[in-house]
């Protein structure tokens, strides 16, 4: 095997995760996407075992490349993107923070003026 096949494999798989957004502008949303992770994990132990069996610098370079993918996937995976909360909001049941909006008449609404009411918030883009 070529020894530029395995550090395209982890590169390759590293971009798959973005493909999604890029070509449907649809993010793929999970908490760790495990099975990138997986085909990166499993290109770099094969090139370490490549580079193990066969020393020469050219899959030196390959195993290392594919340790930094590796690492590099795992951090942004793990840490960056995909662990933590992606926004704070309000959870089910929780009192809603107050804030005041701009009526159709000029004037302004605050939220503590409907308490008891329940409310229906349009929110829209645009002077249409």
């Amino acid at each position: 095997m070529p020894t530029f096949v395995l550090p395209l494999v982890t590169l390759l798989a590293f971009a798959g995760y973005f493909l999604p957004f890029v070509v449907f502008r649809r993010p793929l949303y999970r908490r760790v996407p495990w099975e990138f992770l997986a085909v990166i994990a499993g290109a770099t132990a094969l090139a370490l075992a490549q580079a193990t069996a066969a020393p020469a610098l050219g899959t030196a370079i390959a195993a290392a490349l594919c340790a930094g993918v590796l690492a590099f996937a795992a951090w942004f995976f793990l840490s960056f993107s995909m662990y933590r909360p992606r926004e704070d909001r309000p959870a089910v049941g929780e009192r809603f923070p107050d804030f005041t909006l701009p009526t159709s008449e000029g004037g302004t609404f605050p939220l503590t003026a409907a308490h008891g009411r329940r409310l229906l918030v349009l929110c829209y883009r645009g002077d249409w």
